[in-house]
């Protein structure tokens, strides 16, 4: 009865999912910053197979770049580093709660060592053709941000397929605990 008791919990609080999404191993946390009408999401994969999603809000214009600026006013646990180049602003790093990496892209082709820039208007994710700087964001649009790696963001897990999986693996750990002492259920 307690683990049965245990898995409702689990499971209530899998379904209340909006600002975590920590059973999943890669994607380890969802952000919510600013206020306004609009929402776009940002997603930011760490070399070490840690990502998190920030879903941020604004009023006006913003673009891919201007989004990064504000979260690091908006959110303490962002970091952002990044010089003014003649193309526009170049991402050098990017920290997420104890999450950090810093690059310049000097060890390139060897060592991927800078921030590769996607973006998902619609459909799956594409390398993005301009800088975050020339980015317009829209209400609902995407941006990734994926380190030391040329592959597209993580696919980020729905909160019900969570559930699912909570319910399913609580279903199977019932079965076993009913199969247990000779057949003696508990």
């Amino acid at each position: 009865m307690i683990r049965s008791f245990a898995c409702a919990i689990v499971a209530a609080a899998a379904a209340g999912l909006g600002s975590t999404t920590a059973v999943h191993a890669e994607i380890v946390t969802t952000l919510t910053a600013g206020e306004g009408a609009n929402l776009s999401t940002i997603q930011i994969d760490f070399s070490n197979g840690n990502g998190y999603v920030i879903e941020y809000r604004w009023d006006g214009a913003a673009t891919g770049f201007s989004a990064l600026v504000s979260l690091q006013t908006l959110l303490p646990e962002f970091t952002l580093v990044y010089e003014d180049t003649a193309f526009g602003p170049l991402v050098n790093g990017l920290g997420v709660l104890g999450d950090y990496e810093f690059g310049t892209g000097d060890l390139w082709p060897e060592v991927e060592n800078y921030w590769h820039y996607w973006l998902k208007d619609s459909g799956d994710w594409s390398w993005a053709p301009i800088g975050a700087g020339a980015r317009q964001l829209f209400n609902g649009s995407f941006d990734g941000w994926v380190f030391g790696s040329p592959a597209a963001p993580q696919p980020i897990p729905s909160p019900a397929g969570v559930v699912v999986g909570v319910l399913v693996m609580c279903g199977l750990r019932r079965r076993r605990n009913t199969q247990a002492f000779d057949g003696v259920t508990t």
